[in-house]
């Protein structure tokens, strides 16, 4: 004899199954890559990592970590560390907080403790030694100290040679902010011209020359900083 028993009921689950991870990739740290702001036509020409900029004299309790980098234009030290003691903020819209001009730059001294040497970089000398700490004597009175003692000695050497190489050109039309005011200049006057020269029926006509005379004027007077 057969017995007949009732089917099982089916239960349906309405929950999500947990998601996947891979050990191997959720043990690994997530570092998140640090890049520049650069403006248009400015170019990296050397950095370094695990350098550490000097904030206080006394103490290193306050000292920032990130990268050093050296374009055309600027050095820029890159961090995810907050400034410490800073009680006010600003923006400033071509550089950033811990940006420096190239052309901000008045003397550039490399130090190495272990060998008790420092030595004023020029733009075509040679360093002899690796250095541990670079110091930046600024034209506004700013001194910045970065420390290289996690960093290897060889990039340091290379960025540090960069930064003198690229404040102090043979030229000083070969500076970057010549050509970034130039291109822009000559790109805003010519649409500048158009727009005068496309409503001159509607302007008077001494109007219209004292205004063009005044274009051309600010023209051959324009200094470039």
């Amino acid at each position: 004899m057969f017995s007949l028993k009732p089917p099982r009921p089916t239960f349906r689950s309405y929950l999500l199954p947990p998601p996947q991870t891979d050990d191997k990739i959720s043990s690994e740290p997530k570092i998140k890559k640090l890049e520049p702001v650069l403006l248009p036509g400015e170019i990296v020409v050397n950095e370094v990592n695990f350098v550490r900029k000097c904030i206080a004299t006394d103490t290193s309790q306050y000292d920032l970590w990130g990268k050093l980098i050296c374009s055309n234009f600027k050095i820029s030290f890159i961090t995810d560390d907050p400034m410490p003691l800073q009680k006010f903020h600003y923006r400033n819209l071509l550089l950033g907080e811990h940006d420096v001009p190239l052309t901000c730059i008045e003397q550039i001294v490399t130090v190495n403790d272990h060998k008790r040497k420092q030595k004023v970089l020029g733009p075509n000398q040679k360093l002899k030694f690796n250095p541990t700490e670079l110091i930046i004597y600024c034209k506004d009175f700013r001194i910045v100290r970065f420390r290289f003692d996690e960093s290897g000695p060889e990039s340091a050497k290379k960025v540090c040679l960069a930064i003198a190489h690229y404040s102090q050109p043979t030229d000083l039309q070969l500076l970057f902010a010549f050509e970034y005011v130039g291109k822009k200049y000559h790109n805003s006057v010519p649409l500048l011209l158009i727009s005068i020269f496309s409503c001159r029926e509607s302007m008077q006509t001494e109007h219209f020359r004292n205004t063009i005379k005044q274009i051309f004027k600010w023209g051959q007077n324009m200094v470039v900083y």
